[in-house]
């Protein structure tokens, strides 16, 4: 019911990203995705971070409630006023969700406050570990509680941080780049 009130105001996306909870990959849920044309994409198990963008958010929004909580008044209106702020908070492009999303700026109390003033930043790149098809590598074991880390070989390329890995004992594991290390050969 949500998805398709959201998919009616913005339209359908290409992908929708998830863990791997039951509700995102019951039956119901994959063939809905699948009959409005959405690839569905799930994040390795055991690696919240894999989606750290919305685990951030939700922390960032239960720790301001919290903080909230002795102003007193309805759960919902701060809520909605907690949201506009974040919204309007620049992200790493220097732009804010509400900008990227409509085109403009949020106009709020504070906007008529302060003069208009953009702090161009640099943003430094983190330089991601990548893997090639056939790279010996060591993966993440959260099936062995006496071995921490298994070997194995690079099979595919999933994503920019996701890949599937044919263990030596046959199994396709896959992993996020966090949960691998190359072998040196």
């Amino acid at each position: 019911k949500e998805l398709r009130k959201m998919f009616s105001t913005f339209g359908l996306p290409l992908v929708l990203v998830s863990d791997n909870g039951s509700q995102f990959t019951s039956t119901i849920f994959c063939q809905f995705l699948s009959a409005n044309g959405v690839v569905h994409k799930t994040t390795a198990p055991y690696h919240p971070s894999s989606n750290g963008q919305a685990e951030r958010y939700v922390q960032t929004v239960k720790k301001s409630l919290r903080a909230m909580e002795d102003e007193g008044g309805k759960i919902e209106l701060k809520l909605y006023r907690l949201l506009m702020q974040l919204r309007q908070s620049p992200n790493t492009t220097g732009s804010n969700s509400y900008n990227l999303m409509f085109g403009r700026s949020v106009r709020t109390h504070l906007s008529l406050l302060l003069p208009d003033s953009k702090n161009a930043q640099e943003v430094t790149r983190i330089v991601r570990r990548q893997f090639q098809v056939g790279d010996r590598v060591q993966a993440r074991d959260y099936t062995n509680s006496r071995y921490k880390w298994s070997f194995g070989t690079i099979m595919e390329k999933e994503s920019s941080l996701l890949y599937k890995v044919k263990m030596d004992d046959g199994s396709v594991w896959r992993r996020h780049v966090d949960q691998l290390l190359k072998c040196e050969v």
